[in-house]
C-alpha cells in the first residue's frame, strides 16, 4: 500500500473507533501525525511522555471508516513504525498504549506485529453493600488505622507512603515507575483519603495491609490495596468495606489483573458484566 504521512494541522476528520482512544488522542494531538493512503486519510497517531513511566513512550492510534478497507496488517505496519521510530530516537525502552479497543482486527494486526497486552484493568461501579467479607479476628497488637491516625504520625505515613510505592513499582515490572521520591509519593497517598473507615492494619510502626479509598468531589474512588498475607487483607477489609457502605452507595476506580491485593478487593463483590474493560499493550527493544 502507499502510505503517506503529514502534520496533524486540525482536519475536519470523523474518527471512528472507541471513544475513550479518540479522547486520549485529543489529549495528546500536539504533535501528532496524519497517516494517509492514496490521498484519503485513514489514522493518525500521536505520542508522549508519562513523567510518572519514564521509560516506555506512550501512543494512541486513531482510524476512519476507510481504514476498514484496507489490509489491516499493512495498517498496523503503517501506524507502529513512526511510533517506534520515535521511541528509539528518544532513547525510550518500548512503546506502550492503553486502549479500551482490546478485540478489533486493527489490534489483532497490532499484536501480530509484536504488540503484547500486558495488563488488563477493569473499571465498575461496585456497591458497596453486596461485598462478602470474612469474618476474621485480628491477632493481639494488630491496629486499625483511619485516616487520621495515619496523617498524625510521622512513621505510620511514612510506612504507608513506601508500602504503596513499591506495591505500586510491583505491578508495573514491565512499564517501570521512576525512583522513589517523597515529594512525589507523599501527595498521591496522602491527599483526600476517606477520613472515617479504616484504611490500614499496623504492627508497631509496620503497615502491614492498607485499603485506599480516596473522595474525589462526590465520588468513592479506589486508590489500592495490599497485604503481607491474603488473611491480613482480609482481616482489613471485613472492617473498611461495612464501614464504607455505611456511608457510601457505591466504589469506582480501576482494578488491574496484575494487582493482587486490588483483586483481592474485587473479588469481594459479584460478578460484574458491566464493568469496562481496558488492557495496556507493549512493545519493548
Amino acid at each position: 500500500m502507499n502510505f503517506e504521512y503529514s502534520p496533524y494541522d486540525n482536519p475536519a476528520v470523523q474518527w471512528v473507533g472507541t471513544a475513550e482512544d479518540r479522547a486520549l488522542f485529543k489529549a495528546h494531538r500536539d504533535g501528532a501525525t496524519i497517516l494517509s493512503c492514496n490521498d484519503d486519510i485513514v489514522g493518525a497517531l500521536t505520542t508522549w511522555r508519562n513523567p510518572l513511566h519514564p521509560y516506555l513512550m506512550r501512543f494512541v492510534t486513531v482510524t476512519t471508516a476507510k481504514a476498514d478497507a484496507l489490509p489491516q496488517a499493512e495498517l498496523a505496519d503503517a501506524l507502529l513504525t513512526p511510533v517506534v521510530d520515535r521511541a528509539k530516537n528518544a532513547g525510550q525502552r518500548g512503546i506502550l498504549t492503553v486502549s479500551t479497543d482490546t478485540q478489533s482486527a486493527l489490534r489483532s494486526a497490532t499484536i501480530s506485529r509484536g504488540l503484547r497486552r500486558i495488563r488488563t484493568t477493569f473499571k465498575p461501579k461496585l456497591a458497596l453493600k453486596t461485598a462478602h467479607t470474612a469474618t476474621v479476628s485480628l491477632t493481639p497488637g494488630t491496629r486499625l488505622l483511619t485516616q487520621s491516625d495515619v496523617l498524625q504520625s510521622e512513621p505510620l505515613s511514612n510506612a504507608l507512603i513506601q508500602a504503596a510505592y513499591l506495591t505500586y513499582q510491583k505491578r508495573h515490572e514491565v512499564d517501570p515507575v521512576k525512583p522513589f521520591a517523597d515529594n512525589d509519593w507523599a501527595p498521591r497517598i496522602l491527599t483526600d483519603l476517606e477520613p472515617t473507615a479504616p484504611l490500614a492494619l499496623a504492627q508497631g510502626d509496620n503497615i502491614v495491609a492498607y485499603c485506599l479509598t480516596y473522595l474525589r468531589g462526590n465520588r468513592l474512588e479506589f486508590g489500592g490495596a495490599w497485604g503481607q498475607d491474603h488473611g491480613l487483607l482480609d482481616g482489613l477489609l471485613a472492617y473498611t468495606l461495612p464501614a464504607l457502605a455505611s456511608r457510601y452507595p457505591t466504589l469506582e476506580g480501576a482494578f488491574a489483573d496484575v494487582d493482587e491485593g486490588g483483586m483481592q478487593v474485587y473479588m469481594s463483590f459479584p460478578d460484574q458484566a458491566t464493568a469496562q474493560e481496558s488492557a495496556a499493550f507493549a512493545i519493548l527493544f
